[in-house]
């Protein structure tokens, strides 16, 4: 668990690689970021490089430590930025007008648009190589999302839409459903993602409606 020892790429001297006066340096941050972030969310923490997403960027490995101190920082800071986007997007579907098997359908949909790793075992994977602090900064990130979602089950709750059950618990079971649409072979069973988004939220809602 947490008692190994983070392994750190070498950082190299700054000099070499540091960008050039006057070239915009927080355009180069949020590019370096929104790579990452992508890279990792796709093919996990370990089958992503530094190099590669230097690459991707258009920039040297230099300029990548130019901005951040270590792969595991760099993990840390995406993922965790992309979290608190996921938590804001959320927020909003969920307070737009509708029925919650509307707004929860937007949800699912946004969040089923790109097929990604599964958050456990991209964590599992991570867990070597990031100190206490990285690794508590990005369950909680990732817990805030489901705070969101639980505050929206509760309230339904309250209204007597839902079955009285653990809010985030609701949240947890929600969000695991919704990584069904990684599966190929799911996708195939549906002509769109708005459709699959529909089919699984409808089961979900099944277990969770209280019944007369």
């Amino acid at each position: 668990m947490m008692n190994k020892k983070p392994r750190k790429e070498a950082r190299p001297a700054r000099a070499p690689g540091r960008p050039k006066v006057g070239t915009d340096q927080a355009s180069a941050y949020n590019n370096i970021l929104m790579t990452a972030s992508r890279l990792f969310m796709e093919y996990g923490y370990e089958a992503v490089s530094l190099q590669q997403i230097a690459s991707l960027c258009q920039v040297t490995k230099a300029s990548i430590y130019y901005h951040f101190s270590s792969k595991p920082e760099l993990f840390t800071i995406a993922i965790t930025r992309m979290m608190a986007m996921g938590m804001q997007q959320t927020t909003l579907r969920l307070e737009e007008p509708g029925t919650l098997y509307e707004r929860l359908v937007n949800v699912a949909a946004a969040k089923m648009q790109q097929s990604h790793v599964d958050t456990e075992t991209m964590m599992r994977e991570a867990e070597t190589y990031l100190n206490a602090d990285q690794f508590a900064q990005i369950r909680d990130a990732e817990h805030r999302i489901f705070e969101v979602l639980a505050t929206h089950f509760q309230r339904e709750m309250d209204n007597g839409y839902l079955r009285e059950a653990n809010p985030l618990l609701l949240a947890q079971a929600f969000t695991s459903l919704l990584m069904l649409a990684n599966r190929e072979d799911v996708r195939r069973m549906h002509d769109t993602i708005a459709e699959l988004a529909e089919e699984l939220v409808g089961l979900f809602l099944d277990g969770a409606v209280k019944h007369p």
